[in-house]
């Protein structure tokens, strides 16, 4: 069984001891094949989680005994060592023999069907009432209701708990919607799934979870869940996300993005009716992080012509200047302009560009004629001398854009999500190989 070390973003690397047993009840868990430890605190029922004889891999509590404080335990070493979680349904049990008889009989993820079609039994990967919205390159997003399918959805709440510090829904999730990422390896994928899908493509980056991280006791055409990230059905705040994971063993290979992306995507900001909106904030130092190097990717191809916005305009079709003689083309901004144009928020837009740090200040021109300012302030309370300042107008030249993308290794053309790949009502009205979108390969 492969043996998953606390990496360098795990937060058990910084964590003081003590610190780290008030977090967490659980010292490791058992995915599949995979075993990696926890980093925080969840609540799984206390009959699965308090020490007792019965459970093979329950942790020995300190001389003192075990106490709780507020709902987090708080013994030296965590109240159980191993926990077992089931990588399809997420249903877990501290009993080894438990989990292997789960997975040969009663997952109703790897349970086959009553009429034993192969057809329908490699489609499993989310719940029956699942639905993929996104499949390409052998990853695939599902939507999955957490009305629906409330037993799914809270086990894999729990489950992501363990490594979400600000995750506070567990068992409420009828108000919200779940979107599992999965990877199935692609030779095991039919073409006619996915037919505008080319397959043997080259990544520049290998994102496969890789053979071995497949558990010996699922079938090879099941997919493997990755991840997911979830959201209110209806959100005040115009919250496209609410929390996102990646697991633990799969990270690290820009799988963030992808959920991320496709965030973005069935927010619907391209269409009439659709909302321009951002994740739920506050954000982690994991997501502020995440985050910033995903919007100011998104802005990059923006500035760069490489995206358009939900008139199919680029930058620059519409700027101001001679494109063939000496005078600079230019095409004026606004914060919120460009929001609406990349579907983002002007407070996303804004970390952005302070992370591209692109943007160089324009001296504003001084005003002609001293009894002006004088007139601009009669119709305000202010006097003269308080008059509000002008909005801030900042320079941004695409060569330096440019020095950025190359400075930190980013692709024109997003490799990580791509438009071709969704499906249902997502899906593009009209593929054309020949597009735009395929420029770069």
């Amino acid at each position: 069984m492969p043996v998953i070390n606390d990496g360098p973003s795990s937060p058990l690397s910084s964590q003081k001891p003590a610190l780290q047993a008030l977090r967490r009840n659980i010292n490791e868990v058992v995915l599949g094949d995979l075993l990696f430890q926890t980093w925080y605190y969840s609540p799984y029922p206390d009959s699965i989680v308090v020490a007792s004889e019965s459970a093979p891999y329950a942790a020995v509590t300190n001389s003192q005994g075990t106490s709780a404080i507020n709902g987090y335990h708080t013994s030296t070493i965590p109240v159980i060592s191993r926990l077992f979680i089931c990588p399809h349904c997420f249903i877990y049990t501290p009993h080894i023999n438990h989990y292997f008889a789960h997975l040969r009989r009663t997952c109703p993820i790897l349970k086959p069907p009553a009429n034993d079609d192969p057809e329908v039994l490699a489609q499993p990967g989310a719940p029956p009432s699942g639905t993929k919205v996104y499949e390409y390159d052998g990853y695939a997003v599902w939507e999955v209701d957490g009305e629906i399918e409330k037993l799914y959805c809270q086990n894999l709440s729990l489950f992501g708990k363990l490594f979400l510090e600000q995750k506070s829904v567990f068992f409420d999730t009828g108000a919200f919607m779940y979107y599992i990422l999965t990877y199935t390896p692609p030779e095991t994928v039919g073409a006619k799934d996915n037919p505008k899908n080319p397959r043997g493509r080259k990544r520049a980056i290998d994102r496969s979870p890789g053979n071995h991280e497949v558990s010996e006791h699922s079938p090879a055409n099941v997919p493997q869940v990755l991840g997911f990230f979830s959201k209110e059905k209806l959100s005040w705040d115009n919250n496209n996300l609410a929390c996102i994971l990646i697991f633990p063993p799969f990270q690290h290979r820009q799988l963030g993005k992808l959920l991320m992306a496709v965030s973005y995507k069935l927010s619907g900001w391209e269409w009439e009716g659709g909302i321009i909106g951002g994740p739920e904030k506050p954000l982690s130092a994991m997501g502020k992080k995440s985050y910033a190097r995903f919007w100011a990717e998104r802005i990059a191809r923006f500035f760069l012509g490489q995206t358009r916005d939900a008139d199919g305009r680029a930058v620059l079709d519409n700027a101001s200047g001679r494109k063939g003689g000496r005078k600079k083309v230019r095409e004026t901004m606004s914060v919120k302009e460009i929001g609406e144009r990349t579907g983002m928020l002007a407070e996303d837009v804004i970390v952005a560009l302070t992370t591209l740090s692109v943007c160089e200040p324009i001296p504003p021109k001084k005003k002609k004629g001293g009894g002006k300012s004088a007139q601009v302030n009669s119709h305000t309370d202010r006097p003269p001398h308080e008059e509000e300042p002008p909005p801030v107008s900042l320079n941004v030249s695409r060569s330096r854009v440019m020095e950025w993308v190359e400075a930190n290794s980013v692709a024109l053309q997003d490799p990580i999500v791509r438009e071709e790949g969704f499906l249902g009502e997502w899906a593009l009205s009209e593929y054309d190989d020949d597009s735009d979108i395929d420029h770069g390969e």
